[in-house]
């Protein structure tokens, strides 16, 4: 697997593994649904290893919106209309139209779009199959591009980023740090990490936010630390309503 298809597997693994560890996932029309399970059996079955506790059965509980957020210079929203929520991400980076691409897989205008991101089709392919409400992704660098992708969560909240990256990491990713910053929609648990794909060192970072009785989960992948930090830094600082 080269690393490109190795970072877009990784961000599908994130969504994937978040959207089964919390219950059952927001449904909408143009969104896969998850199985309910037991927290602990979706993240291991999911990432093929690990051992995630999963949420807790404490339910969230509605945020008030804070005052409108800035955007940041060198950025442009990506508005989340299933959540009614936004956050910024960097010029350079492109909002992919997830339905659109779900509809035209396997046409001629997929492969073109697949072609465009400078991904091969199963690369995409892994990216829109992830059941994420919104996904965007970054230029190459070097043989990889990042990319982040958007789920909620409901039946239950993650306490820490320990537990919410667990599945992912899997027994042999690596916790880097975590915290559990305050965003304009609600309080949220932040997780940074690293894992080995296929031999390739690749580094995450997933934000669980508590908004309206779920948590809404954003997941970075990237090839390098810094991109992960730097864009999940701006995602946290805003992260708002939508107008």
């Amino acid at each position: 697997m080269d690393r490109r298809l190795a970072l877009a597997a990784l961000a599908s693994s994130i969504a994937l593994v978040t959207a089964c560890s919390g219950g059952s996932g927001a449904a909408t029309t143009s969104t896969t649904a998850s199985t309910t399970a037991s927290p602990s059996s979706a993240s291991a079955s999911a990432s093929g290893s690990g051992t995630s506790s999963g949420a807790t059965s404490t339910a969230s509980t509605a945020s008030t919106p804070a005052a409108a957020v800035a955007l940041p210079k060198g950025h442009q929203w990506l508005t989340v209309p299933a959540l009614g929520t936004r956050l910024a991400i960097p010029t350079t980076w492109k909002a992919l139209d997830v339905a659109t691409l779900r509809d035209q897989k396997g046409t001629p205008a997929y492969a073109k779009a697949a072609a465009d991101l400078g991904y091969t089709e199963t690369e995409l392919t892994s990216l829109v199959s992830s059941g994420a409400f919104a996904i965007a992704v970054g230029p190459n660098t070097g043989e990889t591009a990042p990319n982040l992708l958007i789920r909620a969560i409901g039946g239950g909240t993650f306490e820490d980023g320990d537990q919410l990256t667990s599945g992912t990491r899997g027994e042999t990713g690596t916790l880097d740090a975590q915290s559990k910053p305050q965003t304009a929609v609600g309080p949220g648990v932040r997780g940074d990490y690293h894992a080995t794909v296929d031999g390739t060192v690749l580094h995450g970072s997933q934000l669980a936010v508590t908004s309206q009785g779920q948590q809404d989960v954003i997941a970075i992948g990237a090839a390098d630390a810094a991109t992960v930090k730097k864009v999940m830094d701006v995602v946290v600082a805003t992260y708002s309503t939508a107008p």
